[in-house]
């Protein structure tokens, strides 16, 4: 008689990794876990905002200097613009605790060779936002005001509302913070092996014309010299990108 041999799917295919922390809790218990997780963060972004709606004003102030002085049209006005001003500034204070909740809720689904790149991509990653919101505010904002407001005249005198001009230079340092992402972008790419970095040096002339074009998107004004104020820094940030997903892809 032979023997009836049975053979289990780990000796072929060896044993299933898991993540080291992942404890296999069930569907509820994650989606406990996200709700505490926006919660915290929530609480971080409400204690960020009432911090800093006691410093709206000089924060306001200090936003407005590229213009130099707005107006208010209803009563309001002022207010919610302070009010504004506190919860973006509330966010930003706010963001690295953010970023630590999101982490923490994501970390244990990692294994521990993924967490190690990952980890000081978080940092980088907030502090080039803010790098560029700042890039957008000394040089884009001023140039770009400048420009706009040469076209007034006698007859067309400029009264730019609070309101306004927040959401104008809001949207256009937000859209640079964003453009400063270039490098953790293509890194991550390239460890993921959906780009190579050889292909991105060679291509550079195609970077170069994308990189125009969101420039051009990002920047209020439709003259080359806000555009190229923009730009500079993008292929900058392009070559700095590449080389660094060549050290990425070698690892």
């Amino acid at each position: 008689m032979t023997e009836n041999l049975t053979i289990e799917p780990d000796e072929i295919i060896g044993p299933v990794p898991v993540p080291e922390d992942d404890p296999h809790k069930p569907i509820l218990e994650h989606l406990e876990d996200l709700r505490w997780c926006v919660l915290r963060s929530l609480l971080w972004i409400g204690l960020g905002t009432a911090v800093t709606f006691r410093y709206a004003k000089e924060i306001l102030g200090w936003l407005i200097q590229p213009v130099g002085r707005v107006v208010f049209l209803s009563p309001v006005e002022p207010f919610l613009a302070y009010l504004k001003v506190s919860v973006i500034a509330g966010i930003s204070a706010a963001s690295p605790l953010v970023a630590w909740e999101v982490w923490r809720f994501l970390a244990p689904a990692l294994f521990r060779r993924q967490r190690t790149p990952i980890f000081p991509l978080v940092p980088l990653s907030i502090g080039l936002f803010f790098i560029g919101g700042w890039f957008c505010w000394k040089f884009l904002l001023p140039v770009g005001l400048k420009f706009l407001l040469s076209f007034g005249s006698e007859t067309i005198v400029p009264m730019i509302t609070v309101s306004s001009y927040l959401s104008f230079a809001g949207w256009l340092m937000i859209g640079c913070g964003l453009a400063f992402q270039m490098p953790i972008v293509i890194v991550g790419l390239a460890r993921a092996k959906i780009v190579n970095p050889v292909m991105l040096l060679q291509q550079w002339r195609i970077a170069v014309v994308v990189i125009l074009v969101l420039a051009a998107v990002i920047t209020p004004t439709p003259d080359i010299a806000n555009q190229l104020l923009l730009a500079i820094p993008m292929m900058g940030l392009y070559l700095i990108s590449v080389a660094l997903a060549f050290v990425a892809a070698r690892k």
